[in-house]
C-alpha cells in the first residue's frame, strides 16, 4: 500500500520541489498552501504522514501539529528555515516525530518519511488485529466472560466451577464455546490471544492504555474479580467525520 504524504507550506516553489522528490520514491503527495484548507478535510488516507512548515499565515506549524494530534495518530514532521533547540522541543511536545531544517537534506528526509509511512501502516495493521479481538470478546456471554477471567487467573476448571457455583461439565462447555467464539483451537490459544496485546511486542502488562479491554484480561488479580469491559476511546477524533480511517 502506497504511503500518503500531506504537505502544508505556503512557499509554492519549495512545495513543488518537495513534491518532486516525494514522488521519486513512490509516495503519494497531497499539498496545501493553507493549513486551514488541510484541517477542513474530513478524510485522510493512511498509511501516511504530515509535513508542515513552521512559518505559515494565520496558524503556525506548531498550531497545526497540535490540532492534528488532538484528532489523529498520523505521524507528523515539522520543517523550518529557523529551527533551533527550543523549536525542536516545542515540536516534539506538540507530537512531531522530528524537525527538519531547510534546506532539506533530501536523502535523509526521504528515508525518514518513508519509514514513518511504513510504521503507520504497521500500526494500522496492529489496530485491525486489536479491533478483531475486541469484537470477538464482545460475543462472549456473561457466563463465558466469568470463566475466561478465571482462566486468565490460572484457575483450573474444578476451581472455576466451585467459584461460580457451576458444575465442572458446565465450565468445560463454557471453555469450549468461548474458544470457538475467539477462533481458538485450545485453551492455550485463548490465553495467548487475550494476554498478548497486538499493539505491543511484549505483554499488554506494559501497555499505557489502561482503558483497553484486552489489558483488563491481562491484569487480573489472582483472586476472582469481575469488572466491566468497555471499548477504549479512539485516539483518532477525525473518525467521527470520516477522517483518519
Amino acid at each position: 500500500m502506497a504511503g500518503h504524504v500531506y504537505l502544508i507550506d505556503d512557499d509554492a516553489c519549495f512545495r513543488r520541489s518537495l513534491v518532486d522528490i516525494i514522488s521519486s520514491i513512490g509516495l503519494v503527495h497531497h499539498e496545501w498552501e493553507s493549513p486551514e484548507q488541510f484541517l477542513a478535510l474530513n478524510d485522510l488516507k493512511r498509511p501516511g504522514c504530515v509535513v508542515v512548515d513552521y512559518r505559515l499565515p494565520m496558524l503556525s506549524g506548531l498550531d497545526v501539529l497540535k490540532s492534528i494530534r488532538s484528532r489523529s495518530s498520523i505521524p507528523m514532521v515539522l520543517i523550518s528555515a529557523y529551527a533551533d533547540v527550543r523549536l525542536a522541543v516545542d515540536a516534539m511536545q506538540a507530537g512531531a516525530a522530528s524537525v527538519f531544517e531547510k534546506p532539506l537534506r533530501d536523502n535523509e528526509f526521504l528515508g525518514f518519511i518513508g519509514r514513518l509511512c511504513f510504521e503507520d501502516g504497521a500500526l494500522l495493521t496492529q489496530r485491525g488485529a486489536c479491533s478483531a479481538i475486541q469484537a470477538q470478546l464482545e460475543r462472549l456471554s456473561e457466563s463465558e466472560r466469568q470463566v475466561l477471567e478465571l482462566m486468565v487467573g490460572g484457575f483450573p476448571s474444578k476451581v472455576i466451577a466451585n467459584t461460580l457455583g457451576k458444575s465442572t461439565k458446565t465450565v468445560e462447555r463454557n471453555r469450549k464455546t468461548l474458544a470457538a467464539k475467539l477462533d481458538c483451537r485450545s485453551s492455550h490459544e485463548v490465553l495467548l490471544k487475550v494476554t498478548r496485546c497486538p499493539m505491543m511486542a511484549s505483554s499488554p502488562l506494559n501497555c499505557a492504555t489502561t482503558s483497553c479491554p484486552l489489558l483488563n484480561w491481562a491484569v487480573m488479580s489472582v483472586s476472582p474479580t469481575y469488572r466491566a469491559h468497555s471499548k477504549p476511546p479512539s485516539d483518532d477524533g477525525w473518525q467521527t467525520t470520516g477522517m483518519d480511517r
